[in-house]
């Protein structure tokens, strides 16, 4: 049965209402990523690279052209690791809980602001896994950015998810949604295995035969759509049947 859908606003329409947002508090200046893991910009509909439908600063007038941006970034590296809207305070990042940052991504977020002195940043972590992130910005001073993200950081954060999930949508797609009927013992198979176990450790300690491990797991892998033991243990932690944390 196909699910009730809201018509789908365009990548533009999107764009338009991030930008609006910014302006509406002080932060006329956006920054967009849909997939911080490619060195290709996205697109929107028009073939335009989704960077080029907004104002950004000075110093970082065309980023999407910058191939290798997101590897040394503070705000990306940030990204990476954070599902939360964060600030950006002339140097300074904070955000609703406390973010601990080693010394040296502190030290590249003070020295290399790309004009950048005040901003709120969305990220955008979809299944897949993609993330992507919404950056509104001032150049200029005596912004509040710590009061602004107090009052709207929950509606940007809406509105940055809604517009890389278009993205995405634009180049991979709609995802097929359907079950994955793994088996306990599957599962149990593939959890052992995300955590770097063996087959003949995962015998072990299961108490079956290791052809039997390998049974569950090329059964995992078909169920998942994979091939190969890596292929399917990542894509059953994409899907939240199991977790890579140690």
């Amino acid at each position: 049965m196909p699910a009730a859908t809201a018509p789908q606003a365009s990548i533009r329409a999107l764009a338009q209402q991030v930008r609006k947002a910014g302006s509406r508090i002080g932060l006329p200046l956006v920054a967009a990523c849909a997939d911080i893991s490619s060195a290709r910009p996205a697109l929107d509909e028009e073939g335009t690279p989704v960077g080029a439908l907004f104002d950004f600063t000075r110093g970082a007038r065309e980023y999407w052209e910058w191939s290798d941006l997101a590897l040394h970034n503070a705000i990306i590296a940030v990204v990476r690791h954070t599902a939360e809207p964060f600030y950006f305070d002339r140097g300074t990042i904070g955000a609703w809980q406390a973010i601990s940052l080693r010394e040296d991504v502190e030290k590249q977020a003070r020295q290399r602001d790309y004009d950048v002195r005040a901003a709120i940043v969305a990220p955008a972590h979809l299944p897949g896994p993609t993330i992507g992130a919404v950056l509104w910005a001032s150049d200029g001073e005596g912004v509040d950015v710590a009061a602004l993200y107090r009052d709207h950081a929950v509606a940007l954060h809406g509105l940055a998810l809604r517009f890389v999930a278009a993205c995405d949508r634009a180049s991979h797609g709609m995802p097929d949604i359907g079950f994955h009927r793994l088996t306990r013992r599957e599962i149990q198979c593939l959890k052992l295995a995300a955590a770097g176990k063996t087959d003949g450790e995962i015998a072990t300690i299961l108490e079956v035969a290791v052809p039997t491990v390998r049974f569950h797991l090329r059964k995992a892998s078909a169920k998942l759509g994979q091939t190969g033991r890596l292929r399917t243990v990542q894509r059953a932690a994409e899907l939240g049947f199991v977790t890579t944390r140690q």
